[in-house]
């Protein structure tokens, strides 16, 4: 019988990484699942959108990312469509389609996201500077 597997940790024992590239897309995301954790087809993390910021415009080749934003209020731009989003909002991209999420607020921006397969969310770890914890 295969030894069972119980996960849990808190949000502030995560390191937030800094991401400031390209100009104007300031943004904390922290990692919160992902194959360091032991989860092989599924990853998670959380993002804070800085006021009046964004993130690029991208795609993902391979994976879908589903997003639920926490707080704040924005646009999402997925393929050629535009979306008003606030607290509560479900997003789905799926792979090959452009999208981006723009905080058009005078405050922070937060959302969850999910990856399947994981793997995008290892470009944080690259790009971005570790700062510390995440903060709740």
């Amino acid at each position: 019988m295969s030894e069972e597997f119980h996960f849990v940790k808190d949000v502030c024992d995560v390191t937030a990484y800094r991401v400031t590239k390209p100009e104007g897309c300031n943004r904390t995301v922290a990692i919160l699942l992902d194959k360091a954790d032991g989860a092989n087809n599924v990853s998670m993390g959380m993002c804070v959108i800085d006021p009046q910021s964004k993130i690029p415009f991208h795609t993902h080749e391979n994976e879908e990312e589903a997003m639920y934003v926490l707080h704040g209020e924005g646009i999402f731009k997925i393929g050629d469509s535009e979306k008003r989003i606030c607290e509560g909002s479900i997003l789905f991209a799926p792979p090959k389609v452009g999208h981006q999420i723009i905080n058009t607020s005078n405050k922070e921006l937060r959302f969850i996201f999910v990856y399947s397969p994981a793997g995008p969310e290892q470009n944080i770890k690259r790009v971005g500077q570790a700062i510390g914890n995440m903060k709740k």
